[in-house]
């Protein structure tokens, strides 16, 4: 099996949703509401084309590329008011989510989050589940304006831990974020999520090391 290589390892880069977080099902629901309030079939792909994009681009695709016709600010009010409700009080890490940031942070390992949600949905839900002061940096494709099809979320965050790309592990359930990842030097940490499992081949393609559970990334630390 592969393992990180903790002796060259400074920062560990975590995206949210599907990685930390389980909320990919919660996203299922959040971003059909709209199609379903105009009673509009959800396009086959759509979900799992959207739910890495930033915010801007999702709502840009969305009503270009998609029957729905609202607007944008309707758009995001619908998608915002589920997604206020489940990530404030129903969101759960992901099982061993808590023991990796406590071994890493052991470990004296700096950590970064680099997520596509805004700020207003990820930080409450963090403090919630009490992981929010395991962080030293956070970043969201809403700062930078791209999408993690471009690297610069994950150039961020590591600049915001002071550390060079080849420093730090970047760990992600999607396709999109891994491949960026890899091609901007990051080490790369793929992790199982059921939505992406579709793609999964694709993402060990980009992967240094791939697990299906949290505990098994905790293990290569001990």
């Amino acid at each position: 099996m592969n393992t990180i290589p903790f002796k060259k390892i400074k920062g560990f880069i975590f995206d949210l949703d599907g990685t930390l977080l389980d909320s990919m099902p919660v996203w299922d629901v959040i971003y059909a509401a709209p199609f379903r309030e105009y009673g509009i079939d959800v396009p086959d792909g759509y979900i799992l084309k959207v739910n890495h994009m930033s915010l801007d681009d999702c709502v840009r695709y969305t009503l270009t590329s998609t029957p729905l016709p609202c607007d944008g600010e309707t758009l995001v009010s619908i998608w915002y008011k589920r997604a206020s409700k489940a990530y404030a009080e129903s969101v759960d890490t992901k099982e061993g989510a808590a023991s990796l940031l406590s071994a890493l942070r052991a470990k004296g390992i700096r950590l970064a989050v680099a997520t596509a949600l805004p700020y207003e949905l990820f930080v409450p839900c963090l403090k919630r589940l009490g992981i929010y002061g395991d962080f030293d940096f956070f970043c969201s494709t809403d700062d930078v304006k791209l999408g993690k099809d471009s690297p610069e979320v994950y150039l961020s965050a590591a600049r915001g831990l002071r550390l060079r790309p080849e420093e730090c592990v970047v760990a992600e359930d999607s396709h999109v974020g891994i491949a960026s990842a890899k091609r901007a030097g990051f080490f790369t940490a793929g992790v199982y999520d059921k939505a992406s499992s579709s793609r999964m081949e694709e993402i060990k393609k980009y992967a240094d090391v791939y697990v299906l559970k949290l505990s098994e990334l905790t293990a290569m630390i001990k």
